[in-house]
């Protein structure tokens, strides 16, 4: 019978009552959520490490969804930011031109080159309203402004493959210019036709 008894308080001393089973619950709760949160930060974080894993790869900067256009040898042109404008880094600016897969990188054919002077002298300047520096190609050459700054032009010409128009007043209006740069097509070294690839 003495055995019986201690077994009966054993078990009675192991229920939860009401009263502490709420207050078991307050302590558990927030230990649990912790740790719940926890867990599933680090997988979030493993996972968005793992996805750009492969950093500057070919594979459009670890975003598999990035094309990149490239040439008949498979030559890089750029990386695609709609169906047929590109961006590539040209001496640390990046820089958008059009493209086309029979045609290459358009040629627009003129370009409107702004002074801060009235006689056309001095440093010249292209419009710059873009994050990226837009290009425009005139005949063996891209043009691309290299920095952005609110200017006022005073003059202006249009350049062309043969060579520049006469100077003209421009409109004397703020905008956003840029410092014109060029560069030599024929340098990227790139052959037709051009496609897009993952």
């Amino acid at each position: 019978m003495r055995f019986a008894f201690r077994s009966h308080r054993r078990i009675e001393s192991d229920r939860v009552f009401p009263g502490r089973l709420r207050n078991a619950l307050e302590v558990v709760r927030p230990r649990k959520l912790i740790t719940l949160l926890v867990a599933a930060m680090s997988l979030f974080l493993m996972t968005t490490t793992l996805t750009y894993a492969d950093g500057n790869s070919s594979q459009g900067r670890g975003d598999p969804h990035i094309f990149r256009v490239v040439d008949k040898h498979g030559k890089l042109v750029g990386y695609s930011v709609t169906d047929n404008l590109v961006a590539r880094e040209i001496d640390g600016v990046w820089v958008t031109f059009h493209v086309q897969p029979a045609l290459g990188i358009f040629d627009s054919g003129a370009v409107y080159v702004y002074y801060l002077t009235t006689d056309c002298t001095g440093t010249r300047y292209l419009t710059h309203y873009s994050n990226f520096s837009e290009g425009t190609r005139v005949g063996s050459k891209l043009y691309y402004p290299t920095d952005a700054l609110v200017l006022s032009p005073r003059s202006l010409r249009v350049a062309a493959e043969d060579g520049e128009s006469l100077c003209s007043p421009a409109l004397d209006v703020p905008g956003a210019y840029g410092v014109a740069a060029t560069v030599e097509v024929d340098s990227f070294g790139l052959e037709l036709p051009f496609k897009a690839v993952q």
